[in-house]
Protein backbone atom coordinates (compact mmCIF):
# COMPACT_ATOMS: atom_id res chain seq x y z
CA UNK A 1 0.00 0.00 0.00
CA UNK A 2 3.15 2.07 0.57
CA UNK A 3 4.20 1.43 -2.35
CA UNK A 4 1.02 2.38 -3.96
CA UNK A 5 0.89 5.99 -2.34
CA UNK A 6 4.39 6.64 -3.41
CA UNK A 7 3.52 5.77 -7.40
CA UNK A 8 0.91 8.39 -7.01
CA UNK A 9 2.55 10.83 -5.14
CA UNK A 10 5.19 10.79 -8.00
CA UNK A 11 3.26 10.82 -10.94
CA UNK A 12 1.60 13.90 -9.43
CA UNK A 13 4.69 15.98 -9.69
CA UNK A 14 5.07 14.59 -12.83
CA UNK A 15 2.20 16.49 -13.70
CA UNK A 16 2.85 19.78 -12.29
CA UNK A 17 6.34 19.27 -13.76
CA UNK A 18 4.68 19.40 -17.28
CA UNK A 19 2.04 21.85 -16.59
CA UNK A 20 5.04 24.51 -15.07
CA UNK A 21 6.76 23.81 -18.27
CA UNK A 22 4.66 23.90 -20.32
CA UNK A 23 3.43 27.40 -18.62
CA UNK A 24 6.60 28.86 -18.65
CA UNK A 25 8.14 27.57 -22.76
CA UNK A 26 4.61 26.77 -24.02
CA UNK A 27 5.93 25.05 -26.73
CA UNK A 28 3.25 24.16 -29.89
CA UNK A 29 1.92 21.12 -30.04
CA UNK A 30 3.27 19.92 -33.38
CA UNK A 31 4.80 17.12 -34.55
CA UNK A 32 6.76 19.59 -36.62
CA UNK A 33 7.77 22.02 -33.52
CA UNK A 34 11.16 20.71 -32.31
CA UNK A 35 10.31 22.99 -29.28
CA UNK A 36 7.48 19.63 -28.59
CA UNK A 37 9.82 16.62 -28.82
CA UNK A 38 12.14 18.34 -26.33
CA UNK A 39 8.89 18.79 -24.60
CA UNK A 40 7.82 15.33 -24.98
CA UNK A 41 10.90 14.14 -24.71
CA UNK A 42 11.94 15.12 -21.51
CA UNK A 43 8.21 13.96 -19.77
CA UNK A 44 8.58 10.82 -21.57
CA UNK A 45 11.89 10.39 -19.61
CA UNK A 46 10.54 10.88 -16.42
CA UNK A 47 7.77 8.80 -16.87
CA UNK A 48 9.86 6.17 -17.58
CA UNK A 49 12.14 6.52 -14.70
CA UNK A 50 8.94 6.94 -12.12
CA UNK A 51 7.65 3.73 -13.82
CA UNK A 52 11.13 2.02 -13.19
CA UNK A 53 11.61 3.39 -9.15
CA UNK A 54 7.32 1.96 -8.87
CA UNK A 55 7.84 -1.60 -9.74
CA UNK A 56 6.50 -4.05 -7.51
CA UNK A 57 9.80 -5.89 -7.58
CA UNK A 58 12.55 -3.14 -6.65
CA UNK A 59 14.75 -3.49 -9.46
CA UNK A 60 16.92 -0.61 -7.47
CA UNK A 61 16.54 -2.06 -3.88
CA UNK A 62 18.00 -0.80 -0.61
CA UNK A 63 20.84 -3.08 0.61
CA UNK A 64 22.49 -3.00 4.14
CA UNK A 65 26.02 -3.07 4.44
CA UNK A 66 28.20 -4.65 7.66
CA UNK A 67 31.71 -3.51 7.97
CA UNK A 68 34.98 -4.95 9.76
CA UNK A 69 34.47 -2.56 12.64
CA UNK A 70 30.52 -3.59 12.78
CA UNK A 71 29.39 -0.31 11.08
CA UNK A 72 26.47 -0.16 9.08
CA UNK A 73 25.85 1.31 5.90
CA UNK A 74 22.65 1.64 3.42
CA UNK A 75 22.81 1.73 -0.19
CA UNK A 76 21.06 1.14 -3.53
CA UNK A 77 22.35 -1.74 -5.36
CA UNK A 78 20.89 -2.46 -8.83
CA UNK A 79 19.81 -5.94 -9.07
CA UNK A 80 20.43 -8.83 -11.61
CA UNK A 81 16.96 -8.66 -12.14
CA UNK A 82 16.16 -7.90 -15.82
CA UNK A 83 13.58 -4.78 -16.11
CA UNK A 84 10.16 -5.88 -17.04
CA UNK A 85 9.55 -6.46 -20.97
CA UNK A 86 7.47 -3.09 -21.30
CA UNK A 87 9.77 -0.57 -20.14
CA UNK A 88 12.74 -2.36 -21.64
CA UNK A 89 10.33 -1.48 -25.21
CA UNK A 90 9.63 2.13 -23.52
CA UNK A 91 13.51 2.72 -23.10
CA UNK A 92 14.00 1.52 -26.72
CA UNK A 93 11.15 3.91 -28.02
CA UNK A 94 12.88 6.93 -25.87
CA UNK A 95 15.96 6.15 -27.58
CA UNK A 96 15.15 5.62 -31.23
CA UNK A 97 13.18 8.78 -30.61
CA UNK A 98 16.37 10.76 -29.54
CA UNK A 99 18.22 9.12 -32.75
CA UNK A 100 15.86 9.99 -35.14
CA UNK A 101 15.93 13.79 -33.98
CA UNK A 102 19.67 13.26 -34.25
CA UNK A 103 19.42 12.06 -37.95
CA UNK A 104 16.88 14.32 -39.18
CA UNK A 105 18.80 16.98 -37.94
CA UNK A 106 21.62 16.47 -39.76
CA UNK A 107 20.42 15.10 -42.42
CA UNK A 108 18.80 18.27 -43.05
CA UNK A 109 21.50 20.57 -42.18
CA UNK A 110 23.40 22.75 -44.52
CA UNK A 111 26.35 19.79 -44.68
CA UNK A 112 23.85 17.85 -46.80
CA UNK A 113 21.30 20.34 -48.40
CA UNK A 114 23.30 23.33 -49.29
CA UNK A 115 21.27 23.74 -52.67
CA UNK A 116 18.42 23.80 -51.05
CA UNK A 117 19.08 26.70 -48.19
CA UNK A 118 20.17 28.40 -51.22
CA UNK A 119 17.18 28.29 -52.84
CA UNK A 120 14.90 29.50 -50.23
CA UNK A 121 15.15 32.56 -51.55
CA UNK A 122 15.96 34.17 -55.04
CA UNK A 123 16.91 37.76 -55.34
CA UNK A 124 16.87 40.53 -58.19
CA UNK A 125 19.59 41.83 -59.80
CA UNK A 126 19.34 45.59 -60.02
CA UNK A 127 22.07 48.87 -60.39
CA UNK A 128 22.58 51.16 -57.68
CA UNK A 129 22.83 54.20 -59.96
CA UNK A 130 19.95 53.62 -62.34
CA UNK A 131 17.19 51.72 -60.36
CA UNK A 132 17.79 52.12 -56.09
CA UNK A 133 14.80 54.62 -55.63
CA UNK A 134 15.91 58.51 -54.31
CA UNK A 135 15.82 59.27 -51.18
CA UNK A 136 13.05 61.20 -50.05
CA UNK A 137 14.62 63.26 -47.11
CA UNK A 138 10.70 63.85 -45.22
CA UNK A 139 11.26 60.21 -44.40
CA UNK A 140 15.20 59.57 -43.67
CA UNK A 141 15.15 57.91 -40.94
CA UNK A 142 17.74 59.62 -38.83
CA UNK A 143 17.31 58.05 -35.34
CA UNK A 144 18.47 55.06 -34.08
CA UNK A 145 16.60 52.56 -31.32
CA UNK A 146 19.07 54.14 -28.28
CA UNK A 147 18.20 57.86 -29.49
CA UNK A 148 14.57 57.29 -29.83
CA UNK A 149 14.48 55.79 -26.35
CA UNK A 150 15.91 58.51 -24.58
CA UNK A 151 13.84 60.98 -25.89
CA UNK A 152 10.43 58.63 -25.26
CA UNK A 153 11.67 58.54 -22.02
CA UNK A 154 11.37 62.14 -21.07
CA UNK A 155 7.52 61.94 -21.78
CA UNK A 156 6.49 59.44 -18.75
CA UNK A 157 6.24 62.73 -16.16
CA UNK A 158 3.49 63.28 -18.34
CA UNK A 159 0.86 60.63 -17.68
CA UNK A 160 -1.47 59.76 -14.95
CA UNK A 161 0.30 57.31 -12.38
CA UNK A 162 3.44 57.44 -13.26
CA UNK A 163 5.08 56.32 -10.50
CA UNK A 164 2.25 52.35 -11.49
CA UNK A 165 4.11 52.32 -15.48
CA UNK A 166 7.27 52.60 -17.10
CA UNK A 167 7.76 52.66 -21.08
CA UNK A 168 8.84 48.92 -22.63
CA UNK A 169 12.17 48.79 -24.17
CA UNK A 170 10.11 47.60 -27.23
CA UNK A 171 10.17 50.91 -29.57
CA UNK A 172 10.36 48.66 -32.67
CA UNK A 173 10.44 50.76 -36.30
CA UNK A 174 7.71 50.93 -38.50
CA UNK A 175 5.56 53.22 -40.59
CA UNK A 176 2.24 55.02 -39.82
CA UNK A 177 0.98 56.67 -43.46
CA UNK A 178 4.41 56.82 -44.67
CA UNK A 179 6.54 58.51 -41.84
CA UNK A 180 8.89 56.03 -39.71
CA UNK A 181 8.43 56.02 -36.22
CA UNK A 182 9.60 53.99 -33.50
CA UNK A 183 6.67 53.37 -31.07
CA UNK A 184 6.58 51.69 -27.49
CA UNK A 185 3.63 50.77 -25.23
CA UNK A 186 3.28 51.53 -21.68
CA UNK A 187 4.61 48.48 -18.69
CA UNK A 188 3.88 47.97 -15.11
CA UNK A 189 6.74 48.63 -13.42
CA UNK A 190 5.80 45.55 -11.17
CA UNK A 191 3.89 43.10 -10.36
CA UNK A 192 2.75 44.69 -7.31
CA UNK A 193 1.53 47.64 -9.50
CA UNK A 194 0.06 44.83 -12.01
CA UNK A 195 -2.27 43.72 -9.21
CA UNK A 196 -3.58 47.28 -8.63
CA UNK A 197 -4.00 48.64 -12.32
CA UNK A 198 -4.74 45.43 -14.30
CA UNK A 199 -8.91 46.53 -14.23
CA UNK A 200 -8.00 49.89 -16.23
CA UNK A 201 -5.56 48.67 -18.06
CA UNK A 202 -2.81 50.07 -20.31
CA UNK A 203 -4.01 54.07 -21.84
CA UNK A 204 -0.68 54.89 -23.48
CA UNK A 205 1.91 54.24 -26.24
CA UNK A 206 4.99 56.64 -27.10
CA UNK A 207 5.77 56.92 -30.76
CA UNK A 208 8.77 59.23 -31.91
CA UNK A 209 9.42 60.43 -35.61
CA UNK A 210 12.70 59.16 -36.89
CA UNK A 211 12.98 61.77 -39.20
CA UNK A 212 11.80 65.11 -37.05
CA UNK A 213 13.41 63.72 -33.68
CA UNK A 214 9.63 64.66 -31.81
CA UNK A 215 7.75 62.67 -29.91
CA UNK A 216 4.23 61.66 -28.39
CA UNK A 217 2.70 60.05 -25.91
CA UNK A 218 -0.46 58.73 -27.38
CA UNK A 219 -3.91 58.54 -25.25
CA UNK A 220 -6.13 55.54 -26.67
CA UNK A 221 -9.44 55.78 -26.34
CA UNK A 222 -9.53 52.09 -25.11
CA UNK A 223 -7.28 50.87 -22.84
CA UNK A 224 -5.03 47.67 -23.56
CA UNK A 225 -5.94 45.01 -21.90
CA UNK A 226 -2.80 42.29 -23.14
CA UNK A 227 0.39 43.32 -23.38
CA UNK A 228 3.97 41.78 -22.49
CA UNK A 229 3.87 43.36 -19.09
CA UNK A 230 0.84 41.31 -18.19
CA UNK A 231 0.82 38.24 -16.13
CA UNK A 232 -1.34 34.95 -16.25
CA UNK A 233 -3.69 34.78 -19.40
CA UNK A 234 -3.42 38.18 -20.62
CA UNK A 235 -0.05 37.86 -21.51
CA UNK A 236 0.33 38.14 -25.23
CA UNK A 237 2.49 34.79 -25.83
CA UNK A 238 0.84 32.75 -23.53
CA UNK A 239 -2.89 33.89 -24.33
CA UNK A 240 -2.16 33.54 -27.88
CA UNK A 241 -0.84 30.02 -27.37
CA UNK A 242 -4.03 29.11 -25.44
CA UNK A 243 -5.98 30.20 -28.30
CA UNK A 244 -3.76 28.86 -30.93
CA UNK A 245 -2.19 25.81 -28.94
CA UNK A 246 -1.43 23.57 -32.42
CA UNK A 247 0.07 26.55 -34.53
CA UNK A 248 4.22 27.49 -34.23
CA UNK A 249 4.69 31.51 -34.13
CA UNK A 250 7.14 33.61 -32.79
CA UNK A 251 7.06 36.04 -29.52
CA UNK A 252 4.42 38.63 -30.32
CA UNK A 253 6.06 42.43 -31.39
CA UNK A 254 3.99 45.84 -30.82
CA UNK A 255 2.79 47.85 -33.83
CA UNK A 256 0.10 49.97 -34.39
CA UNK A 257 -1.95 50.48 -37.57
CA UNK A 258 -2.68 53.67 -39.36
CA UNK A 259 -4.89 54.97 -37.62
CA UNK A 260 -3.44 54.60 -34.04
CA UNK A 261 -4.89 51.31 -33.01
CA UNK A 262 -2.82 48.90 -30.69
CA UNK A 263 -1.68 45.30 -32.40
CA UNK A 264 0.20 42.55 -31.68
CA UNK A 265 1.85 41.22 -34.42
CA UNK A 266 2.86 37.47 -34.00
CA UNK A 267 4.44 35.59 -36.93
CA UNK A 268 3.55 31.97 -37.93
CA UNK A 269 6.25 29.48 -38.96
CA UNK A 270 6.67 26.29 -40.22
CA UNK A 271 9.83 24.20 -40.74
CA UNK A 272 11.17 25.05 -44.02
CA UNK A 273 12.98 21.02 -44.02
CA UNK A 274 10.99 18.37 -41.84
CA UNK A 275 12.04 19.29 -38.28
CA UNK A 276 14.60 22.39 -39.40
CA UNK A 277 14.99 26.15 -40.20
CA UNK A 278 11.48 27.51 -39.63
CA UNK A 279 10.19 30.37 -42.10
CA UNK A 280 7.35 32.67 -41.92
CA UNK A 281 3.98 31.72 -43.59
CA UNK A 282 1.03 34.22 -42.33
CA UNK A 283 0.97 36.25 -38.90
CA UNK A 284 -1.82 36.60 -36.00
CA UNK A 285 -2.73 39.52 -35.27
CA UNK A 286 -3.61 40.65 -31.92
CA UNK A 287 -6.06 43.74 -30.87
CA UNK A 288 -4.41 44.71 -27.44
CA UNK A 289 -7.19 46.38 -26.41
CA UNK A 290 -9.85 44.02 -27.23
CA UNK A 291 -8.39 40.49 -26.99
CA UNK A 292 -9.67 39.70 -30.48
CA UNK A 293 -7.49 37.72 -33.11
CA UNK A 294 -7.27 36.65 -36.40
CA UNK A 295 -4.74 34.67 -38.46
CA UNK A 296 -3.61 35.66 -42.31
CA UNK A 297 -1.79 33.86 -44.82
CA UNK A 298 1.26 35.78 -46.15
CA UNK A 299 -0.29 36.86 -49.32
CA UNK A 300 -3.31 38.13 -47.30
CA UNK A 301 -1.94 40.33 -44.69
CA UNK A 302 -2.75 43.87 -43.90
CA UNK A 303 -0.99 46.51 -45.45
CA UNK A 304 -0.10 48.35 -42.31
CA UNK A 305 1.80 45.27 -40.89
CA UNK A 306 4.99 46.66 -41.26
CA UNK A 307 7.11 43.87 -39.99
CA UNK A 308 6.65 39.89 -40.78
CA UNK A 309 10.06 38.88 -41.59
CA UNK A 310 12.48 38.96 -38.47
CA UNK A 311 15.97 40.14 -39.10
CA UNK A 312 17.80 37.08 -38.36
CA UNK A 313 15.66 35.47 -40.60
CA UNK A 314 16.19 37.68 -43.28
CA UNK A 315 20.00 38.05 -42.61
CA UNK A 316 19.95 34.23 -42.75
CA UNK A 317 18.61 33.70 -45.65
CA UNK A 318 20.85 35.96 -47.69
CA UNK A 319 23.40 34.65 -46.19
CA UNK A 320 22.46 30.74 -47.37
CA UNK A 321 21.66 32.18 -50.57
CA UNK A 322 24.74 33.71 -51.03
CA UNK A 323 27.29 31.25 -49.37
CA UNK A 324 26.03 27.77 -50.72
CA UNK A 325 25.22 28.21 -54.64
CA UNK A 326 28.18 25.89 -55.20
CA UNK A 327 27.43 23.59 -52.65
CA UNK A 328 28.96 23.28 -48.58
CA UNK A 329 32.34 22.34 -49.25
CA UNK A 330 33.38 24.62 -51.52
CA UNK A 331 32.72 27.33 -48.42
CA UNK A 332 35.08 25.04 -46.67
CA UNK A 333 37.88 24.95 -49.13
CA UNK A 334 37.86 27.17 -52.83
CA UNK A 335 35.04 29.50 -51.66
CA UNK A 336 34.91 29.83 -55.21
CA UNK A 337 32.27 33.09 -55.42
CA UNK A 338 31.05 32.96 -51.88
CA UNK A 339 29.29 36.37 -50.72
CA UNK A 340 28.39 36.99 -47.58
CA UNK A 341 26.27 39.90 -45.51
CA UNK A 342 28.12 42.80 -43.70
CA UNK A 343 28.03 42.66 -40.32
CA UNK A 344 26.15 45.64 -39.73
CA UNK A 345 22.08 46.54 -41.00
CA UNK A 346 20.06 48.84 -40.72
CA UNK A 347 16.20 49.86 -41.64
CA UNK A 348 14.82 52.64 -44.35
CA UNK A 349 11.47 53.60 -45.35
CA UNK A 350 10.46 53.58 -48.85
CA UNK A 351 6.52 54.54 -49.28
CA UNK A 352 4.94 52.56 -46.56
CA UNK A 353 6.85 49.86 -46.34
CA UNK A 354 10.32 49.40 -43.65
CA UNK A 355 13.28 47.71 -45.67
CA UNK A 356 16.16 46.41 -44.37
CA UNK A 357 19.55 47.08 -46.02
CA UNK A 358 23.05 45.42 -44.96
CA UNK A 359 26.15 45.58 -47.63
CA UNK A 360 27.39 42.45 -49.56
CA UNK A 361 30.60 41.61 -49.29
CA UNK A 362 33.18 39.14 -50.11
CA UNK A 363 34.07 36.11 -48.29
CA UNK A 364 37.83 37.77 -47.24
CA UNK A 365 35.34 39.87 -45.35
CA UNK A 366 37.65 43.43 -46.66
CA UNK A 367 36.73 46.77 -46.04
CA UNK A 368 34.54 47.19 -49.78
CA UNK A 369 30.92 45.91 -50.61
CA UNK A 370 30.17 44.47 -53.70
CA UNK A 371 26.60 46.31 -53.60
CA UNK A 372 23.68 46.63 -51.13
CA UNK A 373 20.85 44.01 -50.26
CA UNK A 374 17.29 45.62 -50.18
CA UNK A 375 14.46 43.45 -48.49
CA UNK A 376 10.97 44.23 -47.89
CA UNK A 377 10.41 42.89 -44.44
CA UNK A 378 6.27 42.48 -44.75
CA UNK A 379 6.94 40.65 -48.48
CA UNK A 380 10.83 39.27 -47.91
CA UNK A 381 11.33 40.85 -51.64
CA UNK A 382 15.40 40.88 -52.06
CA UNK A 383 17.00 43.38 -54.41
CA UNK A 384 20.80 43.13 -54.98
CA UNK A 385 22.04 47.07 -56.09
CA UNK A 386 25.19 46.19 -57.89
CA UNK A 387 27.66 49.56 -56.60
CA UNK A 388 31.43 49.38 -55.50
CA UNK A 389 31.72 50.97 -52.08
CA UNK A 390 32.96 51.09 -48.30
CA UNK A 391 30.98 48.48 -45.78
CA UNK A 392 28.90 50.33 -43.57
CA UNK A 393 32.36 49.49 -40.70
CA UNK A 394 34.33 50.88 -42.77
CA UNK A 395 31.69 54.38 -42.91
CA UNK A 396 31.22 54.63 -39.35
CA UNK A 397 35.27 54.10 -38.80
CA UNK A 398 36.15 56.60 -41.22
CA UNK A 399 33.39 59.19 -40.10
CA UNK A 400 34.68 58.85 -36.47
CA UNK A 401 38.09 59.34 -37.71
CA UNK A 402 37.05 63.02 -39.09
CA UNK A 403 36.15 64.08 -34.94
CA UNK A 404 38.82 61.70 -33.26
CA UNK A 405 39.45 64.57 -30.79
CA UNK A 406 35.87 64.65 -29.50
CA UNK A 407 35.86 60.69 -29.38
CA UNK A 408 32.57 60.67 -30.60
CA UNK A 409 31.10 57.26 -31.28
CA UNK A 410 29.05 56.45 -34.39
CA UNK A 411 26.12 54.36 -34.62
CA UNK A 412 24.49 52.08 -37.32
CA UNK A 413 24.95 54.14 -40.97
CA UNK A 414 21.73 54.89 -42.81
CA UNK A 415 21.86 54.33 -46.14
CA UNK A 416 20.77 57.53 -48.69
CA UNK A 417 20.56 58.16 -52.70
CA UNK A 418 21.38 61.91 -52.76
CA UNK A 419 21.00 63.31 -56.48
CA UNK A 420 22.29 59.82 -57.94
CA UNK A 421 25.05 58.84 -55.74
CA UNK A 422 25.21 56.86 -52.05
CA UNK A 423 25.83 58.41 -49.40
CA UNK A 424 26.14 56.53 -45.58
CA UNK A 425 24.07 59.08 -43.12
CA UNK A 426 26.02 58.62 -40.23
CA UNK A 427 24.87 59.73 -36.20
CA UNK A 428 27.70 60.88 -33.95
CA UNK A 429 27.18 60.47 -30.02
CA UNK A 430 29.04 61.36 -26.64
CA UNK A 431 29.53 58.87 -23.91
CA UNK A 432 26.46 59.93 -22.21
CA UNK A 433 25.01 58.34 -25.81
CA UNK A 434 23.12 61.38 -26.45
CA UNK A 435 23.62 62.83 -30.57
CA UNK A 436 25.92 65.48 -31.43
CA UNK A 437 27.02 65.63 -34.43
CA UNK A 438 26.35 64.31 -37.81
CA UNK A 439 28.52 62.69 -40.88
CA UNK A 440 27.96 62.33 -44.44
CA UNK A 441 30.03 59.32 -45.59
CA UNK A 442 30.62 59.08 -49.36
CA UNK A 443 29.74 55.64 -49.76
CA UNK A 444 31.86 54.79 -52.93
CA UNK A 445 34.93 56.97 -51.44
CA UNK A 446 35.01 56.74 -47.68
CA UNK A 447 37.15 58.96 -47.45
CA UNK A 448 35.18 62.14 -48.25
CA UNK A 449 33.21 62.88 -44.83
CA UNK A 450 31.53 65.95 -44.09
CA UNK A 451 30.32 66.93 -40.32
CA UNK A 452 28.02 69.04 -39.47
CA UNK A 453 25.99 69.91 -36.05
CA UNK A 454 22.54 70.72 -37.94
CA UNK A 455 21.47 67.81 -39.51
CA UNK A 456 19.40 70.17 -41.94
CA UNK A 457 21.99 72.12 -43.14
CA UNK A 458 24.48 69.18 -43.65
CA UNK A 459 21.93 67.36 -45.82
CA UNK A 460 21.08 70.61 -48.00
CA UNK A 461 24.96 70.22 -49.29
CA UNK A 462 23.63 67.13 -51.25
CA UNK A 463 20.58 67.19 -52.21
CA UNK A 464 18.12 70.00 -54.09
CA UNK A 465 15.38 68.97 -51.74
CA UNK A 466 14.07 70.87 -49.02
CA UNK A 467 15.95 69.79 -45.68
CA UNK A 468 13.61 72.16 -43.79
CA UNK A 469 11.27 69.06 -42.43
CA UNK A 470 15.08 67.60 -40.84
CA UNK A 471 14.46 70.37 -37.96
CA UNK A 472 10.80 69.67 -37.71
CA UNK A 473 10.00 73.24 -39.44
CA UNK A 474 9.16 71.65 -42.86
CA UNK A 475 5.78 69.82 -43.74
CA UNK A 476 6.55 65.92 -44.47
CA UNK A 477 5.37 65.07 -47.87
CA UNK A 478 4.97 61.79 -49.97
CA UNK A 479 7.78 60.97 -52.28
CA UNK A 480 5.94 60.56 -56.28
CA UNK A 481 6.76 57.68 -57.59
CA UNK A 482 5.59 59.07 -60.84
CA UNK A 483 7.86 60.76 -63.59
CA UNK A 484 8.87 64.21 -63.38
CA UNK A 485 7.05 66.95 -65.09
CA UNK A 486 9.84 68.58 -67.54
CA UNK A 487 9.24 72.78 -67.05
CA UNK A 488 10.47 74.96 -69.80
CA UNK A 489 10.27 79.23 -69.49
CA UNK A 490 12.02 82.25 -69.72
CA UNK A 491 13.14 84.21 -66.46
CA UNK A 492 10.71 87.19 -65.40
CA UNK A 493 12.01 88.02 -62.02
CA UNK A 494 15.00 86.45 -60.03
CA UNK A 495 15.88 86.83 -56.74
CA UNK A 496 18.17 84.45 -53.90
CA UNK A 497 18.51 83.59 -50.31
CA UNK A 498 20.11 81.20 -47.87
CA UNK A 499 18.72 78.62 -46.44
CA UNK A 500 20.16 76.38 -43.85
CA UNK A 501 23.82 77.27 -45.18
CA UNK A 502 22.94 77.08 -48.82
CA UNK A 503 21.97 79.35 -51.84
CA UNK A 504 18.13 79.13 -53.26
CA UNK A 505 17.31 81.33 -56.48
CA UNK A 506 13.66 81.56 -56.86
CA UNK A 507 12.40 81.87 -60.74
CA UNK A 508 9.01 83.92 -61.10
CA UNK A 509 8.34 82.78 -64.85
CA UNK A 510 4.35 82.96 -66.29
CA UNK A 511 2.86 83.65 -63.31
CA UNK A 512 4.63 80.65 -60.76
CA UNK A 513 8.05 80.94 -58.84
CA UNK A 514 10.27 77.62 -59.16
CA UNK A 515 13.27 77.46 -56.39
CA UNK A 516 16.86 75.86 -57.44
CA UNK A 517 19.21 75.08 -54.64
CA UNK A 518 23.30 75.44 -55.53
CA UNK A 519 24.64 72.21 -54.95
CA UNK A 520 28.09 71.11 -56.52
CA UNK A 521 25.89 69.12 -58.69
CA UNK A 522 24.84 72.23 -60.51
CA UNK A 523 25.76 73.51 -63.30
CA UNK A 524 28.50 76.33 -63.41
CA UNK A 525 26.34 79.30 -64.93
CA UNK A 526 23.25 79.37 -62.16
CA UNK A 527 25.42 82.64 -60.20
CA UNK A 528 24.85 84.11 -63.91
CA UNK A 529 21.27 83.60 -64.15
CA UNK A 530 19.39 86.89 -65.60
CA UNK A 531 16.09 87.78 -66.60
CA UNK A 532 15.43 86.85 -69.76
CA UNK A 533 17.31 83.95 -69.61
CA UNK A 534 15.55 81.04 -71.03
CA UNK A 535 15.36 77.35 -68.68
CA UNK A 536 14.60 73.99 -68.57
CA UNK A 537 14.00 71.75 -65.37
CA UNK A 538 12.73 68.60 -64.16
CA UNK A 539 9.76 69.44 -61.07
CA UNK A 540 9.87 68.05 -57.80
CA UNK A 541 8.17 68.62 -54.96
CA UNK A 542 7.92 72.05 -52.89
CA UNK A 543 8.74 73.44 -56.66
CA UNK A 544 12.14 72.73 -56.50
CA UNK A 545 13.72 72.26 -60.23
CA UNK A 546 16.63 69.39 -60.84
CA UNK A 547 18.96 69.12 -63.91
CA UNK A 548 18.32 72.60 -63.95
CA UNK A 549 19.69 73.79 -67.56
CA UNK A 550 20.17 77.39 -69.07
CA UNK A 551 18.88 77.50 -72.78
CA UNK A 552 21.08 79.34 -75.16
CA UNK A 553 18.70 81.44 -77.33
CA UNK A 554 19.11 80.49 -81.15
Amino acid sequence: MKKKKWSYVCWFFLFLEMAAIYWVFLPAINVWSISFWLFFLQSFGLAWFILLITQPHNIIPKVTKISGGQGRAEAYQLTSQKLPAYLRWLGRVWLLLVAALLVLGLANSRIFRAKSYANVITVKEADFTKDFPETNISTLALLDRASAEKIGDTYLGTIDKVSQFGISDDYRQITIGEQPYRVSPLEYKSFWKWLSNRQEGISYYVKVNQTTGKAELVRLTEPMKYSDSEYLFRDTLRYLRFKYPFTIFGDPSFEVDDEGNPYYVATVYQPKFMLTSNDPSGVILLNAATGETKEYDLDAIPEWVDRVFSANNVITRVDDYYTYQDGFWNTVFSQTGVKKTTDSYNYISIGSDIYLYTGITSATADSSNLGFILVNMRTREVTNYKLASATESAAMASAEGEVQEKKYSATAPTLAKLNDKAYYIVSLKDDAGLVKSYAVVDAEDYQQVTVNNDIETLISQFTDSDTSVLSGSGVASDQSDQEAEVIKGVVDQLASQMISGSTVYYISSSGKIYKVKATEETIDQLPFLKVGDQFSGELTKNNYLKNFKIIEAE
